[in-house]
């Protein structure tokens, strides 16, 4: 008979040990009883290489994790899914932030911050968000604008842009508001489901389009213009169907359809909140294009996508840039051609780099269309 270091004999001590596997096992459901039973079979049987059994498991109801989808495809367009037994949220879908702090709002009937103690009206359904909101800037005055930023505060402006202003930019190449459209829907199909900010959006001529396509959850038109929200805001009215998006379900919720007046250089919106920018035939008229576009990769999701169309300078009608590159850098410097109606031309190679080398987007989602002077390019965000 063996005896153990303790001085108590094996056979003693397995008969413990099968009691206490009885004990444990009387204890076990069928199932697991039975794999207890086959495993040392499995094991150890001749020939067969060792097995790891897995003994089930009581199932114990968790609730699943929603996982929101965005449509790829152009012909549909799935929206973020909800569990059916869930309650609704009340969310905002559009994070708009205080342009002092950047400190993001409740919601966005809420424009007081809570940091900086800023508040900002809404008048006319038209949310303030400049620095200057509220006639705040008192005694102080800005330098004095450049004529391409000035120019589109005019509300005379602001009235014919759709009526044979923005038509003239015929003569440049610009395919016409339709087919950009159609240009600029193209390049956003990743962001279909999300928020897409038209950032200078005039007079509304794409946010309308944006809204009307249905495509996106909600679009939020934004200029720094009076005149043009005001504009803006006044198309919409006229069309029945915006009309109703302008409003929203519940009272802490943000309506389809939002217009905010904002500077492009200090966008009041918290960081990466936004699916989509896109600034229609703007650039060219923004006082700093480097602010800007530092500002829009700020607001976007990683992934998400920016998407402009603009001026490139005379010279690019030959269709060479390389070799028309010197006498491009001329036209650039002299503001020739700009009529006082522009601030500046571009030439693709700077958008290239402004874009992918200054403000971090990835080098190789830029995209562009072109014809003579017209171009209209996207770039995307770096995912995480």
């Amino acid at each position: 008979r063996l005896v153990s270091s303790n001085g108590r004999s094996h056979k003693s001590e397995n008969r413990r040990h099968f009691s206490r596997m009885g004990a444990e096992k009387s204890q076990l459901s069928t199932p697991q009883r039975t794999a207890m039973l086959l495993v040392p079979a499995l094991v150890h049987a001749p020939g067969h290489a060792p097995v790891t059994a897995r003994v089930p498991r009581r199932s114990v109801a968790t609730p699943k994790r929603v996982v929101s989808t965005k449509a790829t495809s152009t012909d549909d367009v799935s929206l973020p899914t909800t569990d059916a037994n869930a309650p609704s949220p009340k969310q905002p879908r559009v994070h708009l932030a205080c342009p002092v702090c950047l400190t993001p709002f409740k919601a966005v009937n809420c424009q007081t911050c809570t940091k900086c103690n800023r508040s900002f009206p809404t008048e006319s359904g038209i949310i303030d968000l400049c620095l200057d909101a509220g006639n705040a800037q008192g005694a102080y005055k800005e330098p004095p604008q450049k004529s391409g930023t000035k120019l589109f505060q005019n509300e005379l402006i602001s009235r014919v842009y759709e009526n044979g202003w923005r038509q003239s930019f015929a003569w440049a190449g610009f395919p016409g508001e339709d087919e950009e459209t159609a240009y600029a829907m193209e390049y956003m199909v990743g962001a279909w489901g999300g928020v897409v900010l038209d950032v200078s959006c005039g007079s509304g001529l794409f946010s309308r389009r944006f809204a009307a396509s249905g495509k996106f959850a909600t679009v939020v038109a934004s200029d720094f213009s009076e005149t043009m929200m005001t504009q803006t805001r006044e198309y919409c009215l006229g069309d029945t169907r915006l009309r109703k998006m302008m409003t929203s379900e519940h009272s802490d919720d943000s309506p389809s359809l939002v217009f905010v007046k904002a500077e492009v250089g200090r966008l009041p919106f918290a960081s990466s909140s936004l699916d989509a920018v896109h600034a229609g035939a703007a650039m060219h008229c923004w006082p700093s294009p480097s602010a800007a576009v530092a500002e829009i990769s700020r607001v976007l999701k990683p992934g998400g996508v920016f998407v402009a169309s603009t001026f490139l300078d005379p010279t690019a009608i030959v269709g060479n840039d390389e070799m028309t590159q010197q006498l491009s850098g001329l036209f650039k410097d002299s503001g020739v051609g700009t009529g006082g109606a522009f601030n500046q031309f571009f030439s693709e190679m700077e958008l290239r780099d402004l874009t992918t080398r200054m403000c971090g987007f990835e080098k190789k989602s830029f995209a562009r269309k072109r014809n003579r002077q017209f171009i209209m390019f996207k770039v995307t965000k770096p995912s995480l």
